[in-house]
Formats: structure tokens, C-alpha cells, sequence
């Protein structure tokens, strides 16, 4: 568990499911769509801290992973120079294969006084023998790692979710969470995806100039999964009450004297 403990003040984190949202032929004038994220096999994810920009002007004291350069790669193509912020909230899109071997290595660049952080991959086969054992995964002590091997199940083309398994009530609630995509296994593009409606959109997309931004023709291997845009929606909740608790209690611990 870490080191870091939160007055009864501090409630669990309650991250909202998040999906995928696909439409055919809807706002045939829209901006570029994306779910832009970073793909490949090998994810390299530190746990950082960081203060957010909030609308009404605050900066809020935050945790987030971020991912390094340049052992990523973009999905869809960046056509500008490509960077990978150090910390994010939520953390980096990972997308993935489905039927694939993926690792993911964390690095915990939190501040001492937080102890430990993990990340669950909720509906993946999870092995892990570097870092310590904790109490649901194996974690990355304060400046340490820890790698995780996951295998990808044939059928989990869709969206899910990643998050801290460390102390989640504090640290999810901090910011330490994400999404993976998994895109399907199949290369060949189902014919119903560049016929009908599908052809009428892409047409609709040339004539406006758009670029193909999806990360695949169809959700899923089927004909009739086949769709035009992809959006990525997250949602979860930020008590500032706590994350100014976290901050005050980190920079306190940093301010102890051994003995004192």
C-alpha cells in the first residue's frame, strides 16, 4: 500500500465506464475525427506528478502517466512532429491488436511520500515478475519499475480501461488512468466498409478534405461493424479538496527530519 494516507475526507474515485462511439453518415462536415493514441507492442509509461490547468483558472495538483519518445509510435499518423507528453491526465491511449503480446513497462517518478503505484489491465491475461508484490499486481516502489506482459485476447477488439491497482481510492482519483484500444486482428477490409453508405461517406469525406483517421475500417471482425468516425469519451471525477490534501501531505513528508 502507499505510504500516503488520506484523511476519512477522501472518497473513492468513482471513474465512469468510457467507450468507443462510432456513426455513419452524421456530421458530414465535422472536423477531423480521431482517438488518437500510440501504438506498437512495447509501452514505456512513468508516473508522474504535475499541476493541471482547471476552466476556471486553477492549477490542481495531479498524478499521470505519460510515455517517451521515441519508442512510440502514433495511431492514427501524426503529419506533424510527433511528441508524447511526460504526463497526462488521462494517461496515453495504448492501441493494441487484438491476439497480440504486449509489454508495458512503468516507471514510478512520484514523489516519495506516495509510495507504490501498479496498473491494472481489467480483462487481459496479466503476468508480471519485476517490481514488488503488492496487494492486487506487482508495483513500482518510489523510482523504480516494473514490467507487465499481457496478452491480448483474440475476441477484445473494443475499448478498455487501465488505472492505478495501488491505493486506487487516492490514485485513480489523482489521475492515474487510461484507455486501450484494441483494434481488430484482421488486415483485410470487410467489402461492406467501402460499399453502400460507406462509400457514399467516403466521398463525402473527400469532397471536405478530411483524412481517414480511424484506427480501422470495422470494430469488430464483421461486415456489419463497419463505421466512418471513432471518438474516445473518458469521464471521471476531480476533488480538488483532495488532490490539495495529497500536494500539502507530500510536501510535508519531503520536510521531515529522520527522528523528528
Amino acid at each position: 500500500m502507499s505510504a500516503l494516507k488520506m484523511t476519512p475526507a477522501a472518497s473513492l474515485s468513482r471513474l465512469l465506464p468510457f467507450v468507443t462511439a462510432t456513426a455513419m453518415l452524421l456530421f458530414a462536415a465535422a472536423a477531423h475525427a480521431a482517438a488518437p493514441g500510440i501504438t506498437g507492442t512495447v509501452f514505456n509509461l512513468t508516473a508522474q506528478p504535475a499541476y493541471l490547468n482547471q476552466p476556471d483558472g486553477q492549477m490542481i495538483y495531479s498524478w499521470g502517466y505519460g510515455c517517451s519518445l521515441p519508442s512510440v509510435s502514433f495511431a492514427p499518423a501524426m503529419t506533424t512532429t510527433p511528441f508524447c507528453n511526460t504526463m497526462q491526465v488521462p494517461g496515453p491511449t495504448l492501441i493494441v491488436t487484438a491476439g497480440s503480446t504486449v509489454t508495458v513497462n512503468l516507471q514510478n517518478g512520484l514523489p516519495a511520500a506516495a509510495g507504490n503505484t501498479s496498473i491494472l489491465f481489467p480483462g487481459f491475461n496479466v503476468t508480471s515478475t519485476t517490481g514488488v508484490v503488492g496487494l492486487l499486481t506487482h508495483e513500482a516502489a518510489p523510482g523504480g519499475t516494473v514490467t507487465y506482459t499481457l496478452t491480448i485476447p483474440s475476441t477484445a477488439a473494443g475499448t478498455h480501461a487501465y488505472y492505478s491497482g495501488t491505493q486506487g481510492d487516492l490514485q485513480v482519483e489523482m489521475g492515474l488512468y487510461g484507455a486501450i484500444i484494441v483494434v481488430p486482428a484482421s488486415t483485410s477490409v470487410p467489402a461492406a466498409c467501402t460499399s453502400g453508405l460507406s462509400a457514399a461517406n467516403l466521398r463525402v469525406e473527400g469532397n471536405w478534405g478530411e483524412k481517414d483517421f480511424r484506427n480501422a475500417s470495422a470494430a469488430y471482425d464483421h461486415a456489419k461493424t463497419c463505421y466512418d468516425r471513432e471518438y474516445l469519451f473518458q469521464f471521471s471525477e476531480m476533488d480538488s479538496n483532495i488532490h490539495a490534501q495529497a500536494a500539502a501531505q507530500v510536501a510535508a513528508r519531503a520536510g521531515c527530519a529522520a527522528g523528528a
